[in-house]
């Protein structure tokens, strides 16, 4: 009879949902909580349905307790006030009470849990709720005051308050610890409070701390019998505990520990999971986040991505390599779109979207940057670490180290236009005054039609350029000096650099002073040998330079003329399109305008160099000398020491005596001559040779089968030769 009339009681309200007045029986959200059940079911209804199925049909004393479960149900209530907009946490929360518990009456208390209020709040923006999109279709985003993150953990409130609240224990008269006795309903929403504000590894050793597992006093072993097979008998017993207000452990039955922490009352299983792994082995262990462990199977190797990545030759950094140490560069006729499609054609049966082809390109530290575009990394660590950049913080060191950092790059940026503006302007006759730096990754040769250029260990050449500052318009500033080699003549360590110098100062040995502005790259513009040099030169019969100024620009703010020259080779070699072998490279550079002069350098245009330097005397100066603290720097003729200033904004320099007293007494002595190229590897001619060679014009294959050879040269693509 009691199945039967909740059956006949469903269908009344269902039929009662068909009502036009229905709107009028439900009150608004605000009054929902004191809706009474009479108002929607009476006994009229179970009679002329209950007639229709069984004539002698009397409704049952207690169908107040059947309606209210049907008005409960997730299926129905939850439903129908989703529907209708009315979807507040306090109802779900009811209805999970009652479908919870929905056994007998006589073994529970009532118990209440003050709904959370929070919503996530929409944008009261008018202007966003009409919003179309590209295809002129409402857009349907919602769009949010609060922050994705905020989203989240209010979502997760949310998500405990309604289905971990606490629940109806024990009853009193049936319990026999009396646990409601013990713990007032207050107390039990506190100590459910603080346990969901636990970590995961937190509720485990909670879990530990309030349980005791033992053996029962008279355990009984495993029966069987015909009738009901095997039957397996309790052969432990757990006991619970938990804390009252004055902080001491009272026994509590299983019932009252599972719903004070918001779990169903027959679902012990989270406490059995741990006490059951804690109590297989015969010592106590740490317990472990067990999560994370096993691999995730819909996650993509990236193993064939990073090999097809590699096989385009990334080279480390040049001019980048003291701020961006582990950084590579790929050439600048390649994309990382030609790359992604050019996977899709190898790997077809290895999808990867062009996003995560984009992630595994970044993991691998390989940039894209082009020139003039670099950021500078102290700048984007203290944006992270203070957003609010006109903001510092007191007694920091993140905000002094940039502080520090700010005021170089500002004085140093002032300086420099001083000197571009006296140059355009001419107010000093006898001084010439250049931007040097060495151009970023080039490789040859370069045909962006064939993809068979982009897998081919190619060779690497090299332009040091010496470009003077000021307007390029006016005579008298000078003329850019590109000094241009490949990997198979030189390398790019410190004494191949300062063989550029070298070409330059002779190309200007007429000259009285000049000054020319670097980066802080310390293995090609500022090091010891390098100034021994300049000491050997500046009071040599050489040239008649009479001083000779290095001033360098701040890591990470080092954009200068050298860099707007380089991008003109770069759109000279994008016209010429097809750049067989180094002559071609030459007459590209050559090509970016009148004022341009190529020095192309052979093997006997190289020196090595000494460094003369003393590092006794450099360790015992007063003050004592950092090179990384300096930014201008003066070599005198007649004078074997340098004149050093660690700021732009002084006028005050500091004298420094750094050579060695045996190159003091017999001078510094002359660079030796290298007599024998570099060369490459074999392997790497004849990959040239065999796959590139009849892609060329047979003009263009004579200076690939005369590259030198030499099968123990590093591959500069992997290391930075010193």
């Amino acid at each position: 009879m009691q199945s039967r009339g909740k059956r006949l009681v469903s269908a009344a309200l269902q039929n009662l949902k068909l009502r036009s007045d229905i709107d009028e029986q439900i009150p608004s959200t605000s009054g929902l909580q004191n809706w009474s059940p009479q108002i929607l079911v009476s006994e009229s209804d179970f009679d002329s349905d209950d007639s229709v199925a069984d004539k002698d049909y009397e409704p049952p004393k207690n169908h107040k307790t059947y309606i209210i479960a049907a008005q409960c149900s997730k299926q129905s209530v939850v439903k129908n006030l989703n529907m209708r907009g009315h979807n507040e946490n306090y109802e779900r929360r009811e209805a999970n009470i009652l479908l919870d518990d929905s056994g007998s009456e006589s073994d529970v208390i009532p118990c209440s849990q003050p709904c959370l209020e929070k919503t996530i709040p929409e944008s009261s923006d008018e202007s966003t709720k009409d919003e179309l999109t590209k295809k002129g279709t409402v857009r349907k985003r919602k769009r949010y005051d609060v922050s994705l993150k905020e989203r989240k953990k209010i979502k997760r409130e949310e998500k405990i308050y309604t289905k971990y609240f606490v629940k109806p224990g024990c009853q009193e008269n049936i319990c026999k610890k009396k646990c409601s006795t013990k713990f007032s309903e207050d107390y039990r929403k506190i100590i459910n409070r603080n346990f969901w504000k636990m970590s995961w590894s937190e509720q485990k050793h909670f879990f530990l701390a309030n349980t005791i597992q033992q053996k029962p006093a008279r355990p009984k072993k495993k029966s069987h019998d015909n009738e009901h097979g095997k039957h397996y008998d309790r052969t432990k017993t757990v006991s619970y505990f938990l804390c009252d207000e004055n902080g001491e452990k009272v026994t509590v039955c299983k019932m009252f520990f599972l719903t004070t922490l918001g779990y169903k009352k027959s679902n012990c299983k989270a406490v059995r999971n741990i006490i059951d792994t804690y109590y297989k082995t015969q010592y106590a262990e740490p317990i472990a986040d067990g999560r994370g462990h096993n691999p995730n199977p819909s996650q993509i190797d990236s193993t064939k991505v990073k090999e097809h990545i590699m096989s385009f030759r990334p080279v480390v950094s040049h001019y980048r390599r003291v701020h961006a140490p582990n950084r590579k560069y790929l050439p600048s006729d390649i994309n990382i779109r030609m790359m992604y499609d050019n996977y899709c054609e190898k790997e077809p049966e290895i999808n990867v979207s062009y996003g995560f082809y984009r992630n595994v390109v970044n993991d691998l530290k390989i940039s894209f940057t082009k020139l003039g575009h670099e950021e500078c990394e102290l700048c984007e660590k203290f944006s992270i670490h203070n957003p609010n950049v006109e903001i510092r913080h007191r007694n920091c060191e993140e905000c002094q180290e940039y502080e520090d950092h700010h005021t170089r790059y500002i004085s140093a940026r002032k300086k420099y236009e001083e000197d571009v503006e006296s140059q355009t302007k001419q107010k000093i006759t006898d001084t010439i005054i250049f931007a040097v730096d060495l151009e970023k990754v080039i490789m040859l040769p370069r045909m962006e039609e064939f993809k068979t250029v982009m897998f081919c260990p190619r060779l690497i050449v090299f332009n040091q350029s010496f470009v003077p500052v000021g307007d390029k318009r006016l005579h008298g500033v000078g003329k850019t000096l590109g000094v241009l080699w490949h990997e198979a003549i030189a390398g790019r360590k410190k004494e191949d650099i300062i063989s550029c110098f070298q070409a330059f100062f002779f190309e200007n040995r007429d000259c009285k002073n000049v000054i020319l502005w670097l980066d802080n790259c310390a293995a090609q513009n500022k090091n010891w040998c390098l100034f021994s040099y300049l000491v050997y030169l500046v009071n040599s019969k050489d040239v008649n330079i009479e001083s000779i100024v290095l001033r360098y620009l701040e890591v990470g703010h080092t954009f200068m003329a050298a860099d707007e020259f380089h991008h003109r080779v770069e759109q000279s070699l994008k016209k010429n399109k097809r750049v067989y072998d180094f002559e071609d490279f030459c007459k590209a550079v050559a090509d970016t305008g009148s004022n341009t002069v190529v020095k192309k350098m052979t093997v006997q245009d190289f020196h090595d160099f000494e460094d003369c330097s003393s590092s006794y005397k450099l360790q015992h100066s007063v003050p004592r000398a950092y090179l990384r603290n300096m930014s201008e720097i003066t070599f005198r003729r007649g004078s074997n020491s340098m004149f050093y200033k660690n700021s732009h904004d002084t006028e005050e320099q500091i004298e420094l005596d750094f050579l060695r007293i045996k190159n003091l007494k017999i001078g510094i002595p002359l660079p030796k001559q290298k007599l024998s190229p570099r060369g490459i590897t074999s392997e790497r001619k004849s990959a040239i040779l065999s796959k590139l060679g009849p892609l060329m014009p047979d003009n263009r294959r004579g200076f690939w089968e005369t590259l030198p050879v030499n099968d123990s040269s590093a591959d500069l693509t992997e290391i930075y030769e010193d």
